[in-house]
């Protein structure tokens, strides 16, 4: 029997905790300057995933359909990043975007290879539910001290010289637009990710992990948490989680068989649900709707702009770091509308880079589907529903090139495939977690 303290599971939980909780202590110990050899502890934790995710191909089986899928993709980021080096990009943009565009494969492989046994998934469900709790009940009293951010943690010092934050900052306080809804600085809920984007996908991941782990039923305090994560959500104000947190959740209401309540009921609650979500952001869809806010224009436009772009892309695409959100910070010309992953994908690498992308991605959701249907895994449903969720954003953010806003689900997505992988060889063996 492995030790309950094993040095992949010890690994996976810290970064776990450095993803969701590294802003802000490295701000706070940061402190705008006073301790600037803090920042080299980011580069320490994308080595160690660097080295983790090696570490994994090297050593760990996995499907052919999964693994050809991986190395296409990344011999295409590759082989984008060598003709990138007569761009008249900086380096420094170059291997952020680099780097960047890595995210789903490193943290993909980082799981695949941490996660074992159900022991060490459950450990993984258990730390992000109980950082998402934390997290939103921070986010409850963060929203209404916003001196917090700019006396206490001098968080715009941290983003400006760290994270290298040259556009975006509200010029009354330094701290990034993002932390406002409106221009009349309506504060958003930023939580202890010190990121209300990122915070909002990172609840609704936690929201869904709780229903999937209420072994076979809708208990009382699995939902009154499901229901507190989803207030969380809401106080972030990012559209983008609320359409995620809807869809997962509604369809994992539909299709969970495992759960001890009638289909009837459960396509009952999940209109119910999707109603009461609808209510909620009224407000909020009205405005898209309209868009009467001042970010929906700029979303459709870019949106567009993409879409019109398209057929221009050469093979390899325009180059590493021409788009994306590190490009721009990085004062160039970016190509193309700069959102949506899957834009990001091709106007940096090309087309063929971001079909093999595309295909990953269809890969995972239907070996998860079949997990589901095969071994009655809730847990292999949710991340199913949680991936359909997010997909949702390929064409309108980059949350799923994001470590803090889309890391859980990509490890949480390897370690659901790999613990597959050895339920496959086992007769009767259910592939089922619970928290």
């Amino acid at each position: 029997m492995r030790s309950i303290l094993g040095p992949r599971r010890v690994y996976l939980l810290a970064l776990v905790l450095w993803i969701h909780l590294g802003d802000l202590l490295t701000a706070w110990v940061y402190y705008g300057g006073a301790v600037p050899e803090v920042a080299y502890a980011r580069l320490f934790r994308d080595m160690s995933v660097l080295l983790a995710a090696c570490a994994c191909l090297a050593t760990t089986r996995m499907a052919t359909s999964i693994l050809l899928s991986l190395l296409i993709y990344g011999a295409l980021v590759l082989l984008s990043l060598g003709t990138s080096a007569t761009a008249a990009t900086s380096p420094g943009i170059v291997l952020g975007s680099f780097g960047t565009l890595l995210i789903p494969l490193l943290f993909f492989l980082v799981g695949y290879y941490c996660i074992r046994d159900y022991a060490d998934l459950r450990a993984l469900v258990g730390c992000i539910v109980i950082i998402a709790c934390l997290s939103a009940i921070f986010g409850v009293w963060d929203i209404d001290h916003t001196d917090f951010w700019i006396q206490t943690v001098r968080f715009p010092a941290y983003m400006t010289d760290v994270k290298g934050m040259v556009f975006g900052a509200e010029p009354d306080t330094g701290l990034p637009w993002n932390f406002f809804s409106d221009l009349e600085k309506t504060r958003r809920a930023a939580g202890l990710l010190a990121a209300p984007l990122a915070q909002g996908m990172f609840l609704a991941v936690a929201g869904l992990l709780v229903l999937a782990t209420s072994r076979g039923g809708l208990r009382l305090l699995g939902v009154l948490i499901c229901v507190g994560l989803c207030v969380g959500v809401w106080m972030t104000a990012t559209r983008g989680a609320m359409l995620v947190g809807t869809i997962a959740v509604a369809g994992y209401l539909m299709t969970d068989g495992t759960l001890r309540v009638h289909k009837s009921i459960r396509i009952a609650l999940a209109i119910l649900a999707v109603l009461v979500i609808i209510v909620a952001t009224q407000d909020i869809l009205e405005a898209t709707a309209y868009q009467t806010d001042g970010s929906s224009p700029g979303h459709w436009a870019a949106f567009w702009r993409n879409i019109e772009g398209l057929p221009q892309i050469p093979l390899l695409g325009y180059g590493v770091g021409m788009q994306g959100p590190i490009a721009a910070q990085g004062v160039i010309l970016t190509i193309g509308g700069g959102e949506g992953a899957i834009f990001s994908v091709a106007y940096q690498i090309g087309i063929p880079a971001a079909v093999a992308l595309l295909s990953f991605y269809m890969i995972c959701l239907i070996r998860l589907w079949r997990a589901h249907r095969d071994y009655r895994s809730s847990f292999a449903l949710a991340t199913f529903w949680l991936m359909v969720g997010f997909a949702t954003t390929l064409v309108t953010s980059d949350h799923l090139l994001a470590v803090s806003g889309s890391a859980s689900l990509w490890l949480l997505t390897g370690g659901g495939l790999r613990l597959l992988s050895r339920a496959q060889g086992k007769e009767h063996h259910l592939l089922e977690a619970h928290a």
